[in-house]
């Protein structure tokens, strides 16, 4: 059978615990005074003078470069953020330009889209106007020849009328 008292006896049977050998458990008390509270021996020294080197080498050898490391990496971070800010700023200004300069080609290409339309309306009106004068003076040649052959249509009439209106004058005359 497993109790209490056997249960820690075994693990720590090297150690001089006379509280826990065998005895049953008595009170807090009773256990304080047979185990006392510290003993004051040359172990307190040792343990001193380990502690004391642990904490004056401890630092130089963990602490150190455990901060050490961790300025590494905040310098590589900041490093970091830094550049992605320049690349941003880069790209940013690349685009800026980017888009300045596609600006500046649209303006032109409208610039050239209106001058190349303006010659071409300055074309056509001409041409128009070209062909408006050829007509007119097709219509006003037409319009010559028409009044030069009515003219002549009626200097044959009136040659012809004169002896016409004699001879219808005298069959009227005569009856």
């Amino acid at each position: 059978m497993l109790t209490t008292a056997s249960f820690f006896a075994k693990p720590l049977a090297g150690l001089a615990l006379p509280v826990l050998q065998g005895q049953p458990w008595g009170s807090a008390a009773e256990a304080v005074q047979r185990a006392g509270l510290v003993d004051l021996d040359f172990t307190v020294i040792i343990q001193a003078v380990l502690f004391f080197t642990l904490l004056a080498v401890l630092p130089s050898l963990v602490l150190k470069p455990l901060v050490a490391r961790f300025d590494q990496r905040e310098a590589r971070t900041e490093g970091a953020r830094n550049e992605a800010k320049t690349l941003r700023k880069q790209a940013d200004e690349q685009v800026a330009s980017y888009e300045h300069a596609t600006q500046e080609q649209r303006k032109k290409a409208m610039a050239e889209r209106a001058e190349t339309r303006a010659a071409t309306q300055r074309q056509a009106d001409a041409l128009v106007a070209q062909a408006r004068a050829e007509t007119q003076a097709r219509i006003d040649a037409g319009l010559a020849q028409q009044r030069q052959v009515m003219k002549q249509a009626q200097a044959q009439l009136d040659a012809v009328a004169a002896p016409l209106a004699g001879e219808i004058a005298d069959k009227l005359v005569r009856g």
